[in-house]
């Protein structure tokens, strides 16, 4: 199984076109942000073996989508949608019951309160998740997390690069608090 995710900036007209690099490169499952698309529906992609599923409020601005092609796309079990900025698709493989996020994170210059409500409705969704399933939260959360793990050792790995930032911060407390409330594996 291939995952990825992509900030698109749109997708309109661009479905098909994604739809083809997807199945170049063998990607099973792709997180989109900003497909400025409005609705809560689910969308074959014709003639690709993909399907997609999104939703958004404003043909403007936001949106987040899920796309899956032929080989996983009948192994969805429920789709949960909040608001413009969070949408979970649920799998079942074998054994194996994964849960698909795909987030997309105020930016810097929005509202204060639209920064923590998306943080709170994004903890909420994680801590929804029963502690046996798996979780892969692909997604543009507009942070940097830094290359110091200072601090939030259990579930930063050195990795990151530069320096973290508020919002880096706040990627880091809501993975540590899903994390410690329910002991999950997010990969």
């Amino acid at each position: 199984m291939r995952l990825g995710s992509w900030n698109i900036g749109t997708l309109t007209g661009k479905l098909r076109e994604l739809a083809d690099v997807f199945a170049r490169r063998k990607v099973n499952i792709v997180c989109l942000q900003e497909t400025k698309w409005a609705g809560e529906k689910a969308k074959e992609v014709d003639g690709t073996g993909f399907k997609l599923w999104y939703t958004g409020t404003n043909k403007s601005r936001n949106g987040v989508g899920i796309m899956i092609d032929k080989s996983f796309r009948d192994k969805v079990v429920n789709v949960k949608r909040k608001g413009d900025r969070i949408i979970l698709v649920k799998l079942v493989v074998g054994d194996l019951i994964l849960n698909i996020l795909s987030v997309y994170a105020p930016q810097i210059g929005l509202q204060p309160t639209d920064k923590s409500q998306f943080w709170e409705d994004l903890e909420e969704v994680l801590k929804g998740i029963p502690r046996e399933e798996k979780i892969f939260v692909g997604g543009d959360l507009n942070g940097h997390v830094g290359k110091s793990n200072g601090g939030f050792d259990r579930i930063h790995g050195g990795f990151g690069y530069g320096t973290r930032n508020e919002t880096g911060e706040d990627i880091l407390n809501v993975a540590l608090a899903s994390d410690l409330m329910s002991k999950k594996h997010i990969f």
